[in-house]
């Protein structure tokens, strides 16, 4: 992902971040890390906020094997419509702003 794109994320999810629990918080920054683009970063970020989806993200990225494909993987096998309108819905609002 460009730097500026990261710049963008961190600025629109910053005022939101506080609202979440401590590991969404702590996630984010792995999140953006690895992510290829918005999408993949908004649809990992809004799966995150499952404990149980979080737990198998994280042991994706501490596993440090081919994380990007793992999580590309990932992405597709969980993804269901209203995470992808969320994610949607999420991005729109980003470009408004």
């Amino acid at each position: 992902m460009k730097n500026d794109e990261i710049h963008e994320i961190s600025a629109k999810i910053s005022k939101e971040l506080r609202l979440y629990s401590d590991p969404i918080r702590l996630a984010a920054p792995l999140l953006l890390t690895y992510a290829k683009n918005k999408w993949d970063f908004f649809v990992l970020f809004e799966l995150s906020k499952f404990q149980s989806t979080r737990n198998q993200i994280l042991g994706i990225i501490k596993k440090d094997q081919d994380i990007s494909d793992k999580l590309s993987r990932f992405i597709k096998k969980k993804s269901n419509k209203s995470i992808l309108n969320r994610v949607s819905f999420t991005i729109q609002n980003l470009k408004l702003n």
